[in-house]
């Protein structure tokens, strides 16, 4: 491009250095440069030649302006909690992936659950964060004196990962349950278990909702259903041998009538069925089947299980969107959203056979 066709005092670059630069008016360009191209009708071809020129020229948006200007920091904060703590890559790249479509940036706070329930936390955090609103990613049991202080602050809130009424994002895990399960049925299993361990039991929303969905696809076909619980604690006497959920993952496929197939609850579960299979000599998928839950097909693991995706990415982007809501619509309560989920054809799913006596 030419050289600048405007500048200013300060030598910093502005909506108005872009607009000269590129002969547009300085309205169009503000309505690109804070996201608002969309709802403004700015055409495509419009909004890249001005996002192109801002690249070019080394435009940054004056935070301190714009907080006077309009009360928003462009500031979203994250509160993880310690306890349980679940913070996936992907829904971080979700996460900050929707914001930077937004012009909005990303801080965190990962914070001990006591800490989270002081009636003071959470508006010191909206203070010293300079945070438009928050995303909560706090998966275990919310107290509700935690939810009624967050709407008697009025502070736009998201949770992430949790099934409530409102205000929040979270895989269709039930709908995932039953993906799974007629993946199998469908390749011709009738003998399909589901296996969790105790560790998760109650813990999580998820757990339960796998679960039914397995039952209901189990219930259509006409099918029994089997349920399986591996210890919590892995570690028995003798450590670091033996391994208790491979020990009960053996007795389960070691029973007679055994499954041909397995829904894990997720990728530890499934480890533990790969590894029984190997010891009683049961080739996967040819003998016994599995399909799990995780955040893709994992490649560290060298055998490529056959996933049912919990769509962490798309979790943390549809958090996003519902904050932006909020941060517009004056903090109304939001329909909680399920983010769909997909099934990821791994080499642990196969054609039913007949089972192999032990």
């Amino acid at each position: 491009m030419d050289d600048l066709k405007i500048s200013n005092t300060s030598g910093r670059i502005t909506a108005a250095t872009v607009a000269a630069h590129i002969g547009l008016s300085k309205a169009t360009v503000t309505h690109v440069l804070n996201g608002r191209a969309t709802e403004q009708r700015i055409r495509p071809e419009t909004q890249k030649r001005v996002l192109d020129a801002a690249l070019e020229l080394g435009y940054r948006p004056n935070l301190s302006a714009r907080a006077i200007r309009t009360g928003r920091f462009g500031c979203a904060a994250l509160i993880q909690s310690l306890k349980a703590l679940y913070l996936p890559t992907e829904l971080l790249q979700g996460i900050s992936e929707a914001l930077a479509e937004h012009d909005m940036h990303l801080s965190v706070a990962e914070v001990p659950e006591e800490v989270l329930d002081n009636e003071s936390y959470v508006p010191k955090i909206v203070r010293e964060l300079s945070a438009d609103g928050l995303l909560i990613n706090r998966i275990q049991q919310i107290p509700p004196a935690f939810l009624d202080r967050l709407r008697a602050l009025q502070t736009p809130a998201i949770f992430i990962n949790v099934k409530q009424e409102y205000d929040s994002a979270h895989p269709d895990d039930m709908s995932g349950g039953k993906i799974a399960t007629d993946h199998l049925i469908e390749l011709g299993h009738q003998h399909i278990a589901y296996v969790s361990s105790e560790v998760n039991l109650e813990q999580h929303y998820s757990e339960m909702d796998r679960r039914v969905g397995y039952e209901q696809a189990m219930a259509t076909a006409g099918y029994r259903t089997t349920t399986w619980c591996l210890p919590a604690d892995p570690v028995g006497p003798d450590f670091p041998y033996p391994d208790l959920r491979v020990q009960m993952a053996q007795e389960l496929l070691s029973r007679p009538g055994r499954p041909t197939a397995i829904v894990t609850y997720e990728i530890a579960e499934a480890m533990a069925f790969v590894h029984a299979s190997a010891i009683l000599g049961l080739r996967i998928p040819q003998d016994i089947s599995l399909v799990t839950f995780h955040w893709g097909i994992d490649a560290r693991l060298c055998i490529p299980i056959t996933t049912v995706t919990n769509a962490m990415r798309l979790v943390g982007r549809e958090a996003v969107h519902m904050l932006i809501d909020k941060l517009h619509s004056g903090d109304q309560l939001l329909k909680t959203r399920a983010v769909p989920v997909t099934l990821i054809p791994g080499a642990t799913s196969g054609p039913a056979a007949t089972r192999k006596s032990l």
